[in-house]
């Protein structure tokens, strides 16, 4: 496949079409659910922040609380560290997320046509 850099904001501009009006920035995503609360990675549009791109997930979401409260997404702009072998992205509020520099390319990779991704084994 070609050699593209899915860590960048340009990949989640071009990949999902955003247009260049619209100013993105890394974001930390605090989902809770039940009492478990997970922290995921988000692409967050700098002008309206509740709205965000799930990057594992590949959509859009909104920050929201349903159920009263059993079900809330929380949405923190976060700033991005490269590490030797790992990005360490930082919210304001002390909230941390550390991932493989190689973890956006992984969910990416095969999720755009190539006819070299006939002779690849997808795991």
């Amino acid at each position: 496949m070609k050699n593209i850099n899915r860590n960048s904001l340009a990949f989640f501009r071009n990949y999902f079409q955003i247009p260049y009006s619209r100013k993105l920035s890394w974001a930390l995503i605090e989902e809770t659910a039940n009492g478990a609360t997970e922290i995921r990675l988000g692409v967050v549009f700098s002008q309206t922040p509740h709205l965000y791109i799930d990057v594992a997930m590949r959509r859009f979401f909104t920050e929201t609380t349903l159920y009263n409260g059993a079900f809330s997404r929380k949405v923190y702009p976060a700033r991005r560290k490269a590490l030797r072998d790992a990005f360490l992205y930082t919210a304001e509020n002390g909230l941390t997320l550390q991932t493989p520099k190689f973890f956006i390319d992984d969910i990416y990779f095969s999720a755009l046509y190539s006819p070299e991704l006939l002779r690849q084994r997808l795991y």
